[in-house]
């Protein structure tokens, strides 16, 4: 069995199913398993192009001190997220990164945790995750963001809004640019607009009018009497079932065999077999 910082994390693994054990980054698990594959207790095997470290006889372990559950590190984190969103209602993914120097599929993994314990529920605006306290929060920063989009187009009386328009009217107005500058990067003197900064302003437009048009050669949103729109909040943890079909010489394997881990492996070269020349 392998053992890092006082958890099994199974026989055989893979850094990404470490990282998910332990709530540590992949990168991190990376390290862990690393040093032990150069110490020479864990081999290393490819399943495909999967690196699959399994333990040699005799079972193996980090010399760390046993923590129960999730890491010290990671417990401080959530601690540090649930005092954010009190304090601010609503962050995006992107503020997290910066916050704790992670990468954004790390902040999603710590998250997780973070919305396990009622702290946090998640909001899709198109590609554009956010986070927020809880629905209500939700609901009304949505709320205020399509009212100030849609006050843009009203006020410079926009027959065709398009994503870099509102933006360049929000640079004008203070309201809409401290508003907006919350959830995408702004400045004052910005002439082009990245392509995240336009994309989310996208989004909140088809919220507002619906699917764009094709208008001289642009791709526009006619400005109307703004849709009405449910946000998408998600306030538990996601999970995704993977069913498998075994064959039935694994299937008859699996009521003699404890040893799953292996089995698992037989079953995933298997299913490689197909795909390759």
């Amino acid at each position: 069995m392998i053992v890092i910082d006082g958890i099994e994390v199974g026989t055989c693994v893979t850094v990404r199913e470490v990282a998910q054990r332990l709530g540590i980054s992949e990168e991190s698990a990376r390290k862990r398993l690393r040093r032990l594959l150069g110490s020479g207790v864990v081999e290393r095997r490819m399943v495909g192009r999967t690196a699959v470290y399994c333990a040699r006889e005799g079972g193996v372990s980090l010399r760390r001190p046993p923590v129960r559950g999730l890491g010290v590190r990671t417990r401080r984190r959530i601690r540090q997220v649930c005092e954010v969103l009190e304090r601010e209602g609503c962050v995006p993914t992107s503020v997290l990164t910066e916050m704790f120097s992670l990468d954004s599929g790390s902040v999603f993994l710590l998250m997780k945790h973070v919305v396990e314990r009622r702290c946090a529920v998640k909001i899709r605006v198109g590609n554009t995750a956010l986070w927020c306290r809880d629905r209500a929060v939700a609901e009304e920063l949505i709320s205020r963001v399509r009212d100030a989009v849609h006050r843009l187009a009203m006020e410079n009386k926009m027959r065709y809004a398009t994503p870099a328009k509102v933006l360049r009217a929000a640079l004008r107005d203070r309201d809409a640019y401290t508003l907006l500058s919350r959830f995408v990067p702004l400045r004052r003197n910005m002439e082009t607009f990245p392509p995240a900064v336009l994309k989310f302003v996208s989004d909140v437009l088809q919220t507002l009018y619906g699917e764009p048009l094709r208008y001289r050669r642009r791709t526009v949103y006619v400005v109307t009497q703004p849709r009405h729109y449910v946000i998408n909040a998600t306030d538990n943890v996601e999970t995704h079932i993977v069913q498998v079909r075994l064959t039935d010489d694994l299937a008859t394997v699996l009521d003699t065999t404890q040893n799953i881990d292996t089995l698992v492996l037989q079953a995933i070269e298997q299913l490689l077999q197909r795909y390759r020349p």
